[in-house]
């Protein structure tokens, strides 16, 4: 077996990730119907915790944000406002997510793995890592917290998921068989 390289677990996954994001916010937006398309896009899993729209920009800005590390040369990458209050809205920013990370190469980060990043910690300040530990330890995680919380925001909520829609894109292209 080849061993995996850096873009598969890094850029690749963040690819995978606004995949899966973007699946079930389209199943939620059939589910929801136009009432629901502004209603769903504010619900929160539990009062004091963020809503929907904040996970998938939050998704979208790790994203930007993790790839903009790995490959500076392809900077500055653009910022953008974190106003969607719709699910169609929403739909839109995770295809402009995609539309850049799919710009990216796995040449662009070739050999990357050693080369040390500055990561803001929020209150704690700023670390640094190598990049193959950021990927690892710091964006990969974040990136599925927030696409899970989406999940789980929109289950909450109703809309009919279950496992294989957030699963779907991460296996594409990696199962050797079909599932029957």
């Amino acid at each position: 077996m080849a061993p995996v390289d850096l873009y598969d677990t890094s850029v690749g996954l963040y690819i995978k990730s606004c995949h899966s994001l973007r699946a079930i916010l389209i199943k939620a937006k059939d589910h929801a119907g136009p009432e629901g398309n502004t209603s769903l896009a504010s619900a929160r899993l539990y009062e004091d915790m963020l809503p929907l729209s904040f996970q998938v920009q939050l998704v979208s800005n790790l994203s930007k944000k993790a790839t903009e590390r790995i490959v500076p040369q392809k900077a500055p990458y653009p910022v953008w406002e974190d106003n969607e209050t719709t699910l169609d809205e929403l739909i839109a920013r995770v295809d402009k997510t995609l539309d850049l990370l799919q710009k990216i190469t796995p040449a662009d980060v070739l050999g990357k793995d050693d080369e040390v990043v500055e990561v803001g910690m929020g209150a704690k300040g700023t670390a640094t890592a190598n990049v193959k530990g950021y990927v690892l330890g710091h964006s990969l995680p974040n990136i599925f917290f927030h696409v899970t919380t989406a999940y789980a925001i929109l289950r909450a909520q109703g809309v009919p998921l279950g496992k294989s829609d957030y699963l779907g894109p991460y296996l594409e292209g990696n199962l050797l068989t079909p599932p029957k």
